[in-house]
């Protein structure tokens, strides 16, 4: 009985602490891969996709009514200035991702009243000089992660309208 006793509390002692180092890691290594495939198309700089169709993976879960831009940021040395396009008369929204697939900021159309926005990324410990009225300073809790940009496809006719002016969004370096 007592043998039966000590596999039990053996197994389940394994087994939690497997599913917590399972849990502790796993978004790390998801935005890992992540950061590794968009890192070859957009380091501090915007990669503007075509509309996804069923083969599409870059993004997880892509919906073929959306448009995706992505940046992969790197505030390690500098900070990084991020300007959405702004599609007029359809949803957009720019997300900010940490390298542990935390979101810690989002923009969309309706809060920057359909106009294009300037945000400023910092990186931990950076400080900035004031910024004119309108910019928008983020702080970074990491020094490398993704900026996601999402647009609404409202309408197929629109298709080629919409691209152009989402295209206006910019993801650089502060030099």
């Amino acid at each position: 009985m007592m043998r039966w006793l000590r596999w039990t509390v053996f197994t389940l002692v394994l087994a939690a602490v497997i599913h917590y180092v399972t849990i502790a890691s796993a978004p790390s290594i998801i935005m890992s891969r992540v950061l590794t495939v968009i890192e070859k198309t957009s380091k501090n700089s915007i990669n503007f996709s075509e509309r996804p169709s069923a083969a599409s993976r870059t993004i997880v879960r892509p919906s073929p009514d959306l448009l995706y831009s992505t940046c992969l940021y790197d505030v390690s040395r500098a900070p990084m200035k991020i300007v959405t396009g702004a599609p007029t008369d359809t949803y957009w929204s720019v997300a900010f991702y940490a390298d542990n697939t935390d979101n810690f900021f989002v923009l969309n159309d309706k809060q920057a009243n359909q106009k294009p926005a300037t945000i400023l990324l910092i990186g931990q410990g950076q400080t900035l000089p004031p910024q004119e009225a309108g910019v928008i300073v983020v702080s970074a809790p990491t020094s490398k992660g993704l900026v996601l940009f999402r647009t609404l496809i409202n309408s197929d006719a629109r298709l080629a309208e919409i691209d152009q002016q989402r295209r206006g969004a910019t993801c650089d370096t502060v030099r």
